[in-house]
């Protein structure tokens, strides 16, 4: 799986956030379903394209880190959003952008194959989260003819 990189300006997403210790303490599925409820709410958001942002955080008191998942949609400018929203500032960066089917595995196999070429290639990782991108392609992760895009952040 070669990537594309592309750099891209800044990227304001609004949504909502779950954690747990590991990511499959997240019920991401239940976590978008949650998020329909609030996407239409959101002023100068882009629906036509859903975000899945992941993020390692280290621990606090506890020294435990958690896992951070925030399901988003972009906005072109912060206005009204509901009280139960978040807004994640993604800087600007280069990325390695994957486009994965679902024909060729499950998001394990996708995650794996990016990371192992970031491993090979001349690139190192330039932020701490990745973010998965999904549009009208993606009918749910069992349809072998859907895909997504995962966008790595690279320097």
């Amino acid at each position: 799986m070669e990537p594309e990189i592309i750099t891209r300006e800044k990227m304001l997403l609004v949504g909502l956030v779950e954690t747990g210790q590991k990511v499959g303490d997240i019920d991401i599925s239940g976590l978008w379903n949650s998020f329909e409820k609030f996407m239409f709410k959101i002023e100068h958001a882009n629906i036509e394209l859903g975000y899945e942002l992941h993020q390692d955080i280290p621990g606090g008191q506890n020294k435990t880190p958690r896992h951070c998942c925030l399901v988003a949609v972009e906005v072109t400018e912060i206005g009204a959003i509901p009280d139960e929203c978040f807004v994640k500032v993604v800087p600007a960066a280069k990325y390695a952008v994957f486009t994965h089917q679902f024909k060729d595995g499950g998001y394990s196999q996708a995650f794996k194959l990016a990371y192992d070429w970031l491993e090979d290639s001349d690139y190192s990782l330039a932020h701490h989260f990745d973010i998965q991108v999904y549009d009208e392609n993606f009918k749910g992760a069992e349809d072998p003819d859907s895909w997504m895009k995962i966008y790595i952040p690279v320097r």
